[in-house]
């Protein structure tokens, strides 16, 4: 199946099924303002008036079946279908680190849990995975991104950024901007697709900051708590907290 954002803002547009045509899902993304104990350097922690942003995802009964709440680029919180996820480690099967993957000369790989040798290092052929709690890893690189099942490591399903299908083929565009993004899906499960183009967001977020590709351009709003435990982690620092 290859699904289609119909609009270049991944966090506002809707989904197409591209073989039969048929609007899946609808993507929108709103700020709000909300009360939170935020910690002050004078006034130490108290309760702070605040805008966040909040992206929901629709099915195509136009029910909600995802919700997330962001500080800058780091997802405070995750519901898919009723279930509340406190913040990004979960979704990636409590993972507090990512594994990166890199290649210094033809039979030189190195693997490092440091993101910093990454950026350091921009000629390197490198790899980002990290795990996800429905069997499967993304594998992100500047270029790509791509889900592939733990075991076996087929791929299970790619994410495509300014692209334009030529035949049965998805291509780079030619002209900066002027592609589409696709979700091409080989092998998930339907109780997994939400959660699926939930992290895939997510993880475009790590694939962009890591391998210091442009940032997804929305401004950023509110501070991410200090108190939360996605601000501790890895992965939430790697989604950019300090340039959101």
């Amino acid at each position: 199946m290859l699904l289609k954002y119909m609009s270049s803002d991944l966090l506002n547009s809707s989904i197409a099924d591209m073989g039969s045509g048929v609007q899946l899902f609808v993507v929108r993304t709103e700020s709000f303002y909300t009360t939170e104990r935020i910690y002050h350097p004078v006034a130490g922690a108290k309760d702070t008036c605040i805008r966040r942003r909040r992206t929901v995802i629709t099915d195509i009964h136009q029910r909600q079946v995802a919700e997330i709440v962001w500080a800058g680029r780091v997802p405070l919180s995750i519901s898919l279908k009723g279930e509340t996820l406190d913040g990004v480690t979960p979704l990636f099967n409590g993972c507090e680190s990512v594994t990166i993957v890199y290649v210094t000369g033809p039979l030189s790989p190195t693997v490092a849990h440091d993101p910093t040798s990454v950026r350091s290092s921009p000629h390197r052929s490198s790899e980002l995975k990290v795990p996800t709690r429905i069997g499967a890893v993304w594998v992100a690189t500047r270029h790509s991104l791509e889900l592939r099942c733990s075991n076996s490591g087929k791929l299970r399903s790619a994410f495509y950024l300014n692209s334009v299908q030529i035949g049965h083929r998805l291509r780079p565009s030619p002209i900066p901007g002027m592609g589409s993004h696709f979700l091409e899906v080989h092998d998930v499960h339907s109780a997994h697709m939400v959660e699926m183009m939930v992290s895939c967001l997510i993880m475009d977020i790590l694939r962009r900051n890591v391998f210091d590709v442009s940032p997804h351009d929305y401004q950023y709003l509110g501070p991410c708590r200090p108190s939360d435990p996605t601000s501790r982690s890895l992965i939430a620092r790697l989604a950019g907290i300090s340039r959101a």
